[in-house]
């Protein structure tokens, strides 16, 4: 601490010193009055033959009255008046005369008085300022907790409010994907039943072949549903180790399908420096969901622009993925990377989705200690970017 800062420390340490008496116990504060009354006997017996007052008997006052109020008032008053009369019989006699002696008590008494009643008055004083600011510090607690309330009752109705959403793109995207095999399922049960007489068998044989198709496709929905289900509940530790980025994803896009890759251009701007610690296998799940995604959704003979930036070595790799599609619209941003969601336009299509790729993928980035989100501005044309932040490879 500087000396400056020492300098201004002191006064406030004595002007709290006082304050600091009355959190103490029954006890210490007796032990104060008594050392109190030590000093003040002390002076009384050296300064007396000098100054010819008892001036020094104020201090055990002030300090009963401080610590006790009124009740150390009297009690200090009478101490005071029996030790002023012992020590003026055994050790001060002769000093004044009786007079003299008794006009000097009798003021010294007045102004013991009127000194104690001040400071039992300052102390009560101090009293209520401290209980009003307790009682201020009690309201702003209750306020706080009102407001902590008010906060937690406001993020539960937030999180009802958002797992109800949640259902609800649930039940559109089951219903979705229910309905079209259910409708041709029960179209040409309803062919059968009604026209069975009037059908030749090869035409019922391939109405029953078309109905055991929709059945088998309910089937595999389900089943993919409840695949699906496991595989985000049972997402294992993601067991890192340094990768290079361009050599991952150009294993990646070897392993695309080539009517894929022939319809979108596919531009890579990844240096061979860029390193990540990261899962090889969570990594290349993640890079495979966002191109399946753009290859559902995206219309064909436009771009795929993969990035990859590091602003210095021990800085996070950022790993992007542009498309050139019909983007997001803002309002469905926030639910994209929950389960079982899916955009609106996609759920009036043909194209078919559980809705769990990009869930997934927010899984397994969190696993690596990365992070994804989206970018899009939601107009046709402008498409969308996905991002994916991951640590660099530690110092050895």
């Amino acid at each position: 601490m500087k000396q400056p800062d020492r300098v201004s420390v002191l006064p406030r340490r004595v002007y709290a010193l006082p304050l600091s008496w009355l959190s103490l116990s029954r006890g210490k504060r007796l032990l104060i009055i008594a050392l109190s009354y030590g000093l003040g006997i002390a002076g009384l017996v050296f300064l007396f033959p000098l100054v010819h007052n008892g001036a020094t008997m104020f201090l055990p006052i002030v300090s009963a009255c401080w610590l006790f109020r009124y009740r150390g008032l009297l009690i200090s008053l009478v101490l005071n008046g029996i030790i002023f009369q012992l020590t003026y019989l055994f050790l001060l006699r002769g000093m004044l005369p009786d007079q003299a002696f008794v006009e000097g008590g009798i003021i010294g008494f007045g102004t013991s008085l009127g000194l104690g009643l001040v400071v039992c008055w300052l102390r009560t004083a101090v009293d209520q300022v401290h209980l009003a600011r307790q009682q201020a510090l009690a309201a702003e607690q209750e306020r706080l907790l009102t407001l902590l309330r008010e906060r937690q009752a406001t993020l539960a109705y937030e999180q009802q409010r958002k797992i109800n959403a949640l259902k609800d793109q649930f039940l559109l995207n089951v219903s979705h994907e229910l309905q079209t095999p259910l409708t041709a399922l029960g179209g040409f049960l309803e062919l059968l039943a009604a026209h069975q007489e009037r059908l030749d068998p090869m035409t019922q044989a391939q109405m029953l072949k078309e109905a055991l198709a929709s059945q088998e496709e309910l089937v595999a929905l389900v089943d993919r549903v409840l695949d699906a289900i496991k595989i985000v509940g049972d997402i294992p530790v993601a067991n890192s180790e340094a990768v290079n980025v361009q050599y991952l994803l150009q294993e990646v896009l070897a392993h695309l399908a080539p009517q894929d890759l022939a319809a979108y251009t596919i531009r890579l701007q990844v240096s061979e420096q860029v390193m990540v610690w990261a899962d090889p296998q969570f990594l290349r799940q993640v890079l495979r969901n966002l191109l399946a995604n753009i290859f559902k959704y995206v219309p064909t003979q436009t771009e795929i622009r993969i990035e990859a930036t590091q602003a210095n070595p021990s800085s996070l790799v950022c790993l992007s993925v542009q498309d050139e599609g019909p983007g997001i619209p803002a309002d469905e941003l926030p639910l994209l990377f929950e389960k079982f969601v899916r955009l609106k336009r996609d759920l009036a299509g043909s194209t078919r989705g559980a809705g769990l790729g990009l869930y997934i993928c927010k899984q397994l980035s969190e696993a690596m200690g990365g992070r994804i989100w989206v970018e899009s501005s939601g107009r046709e044309g402008m498409g969308s970017r996905f991002c994916l932040t991951l640590p660099p490879v530690p110092p050895p």
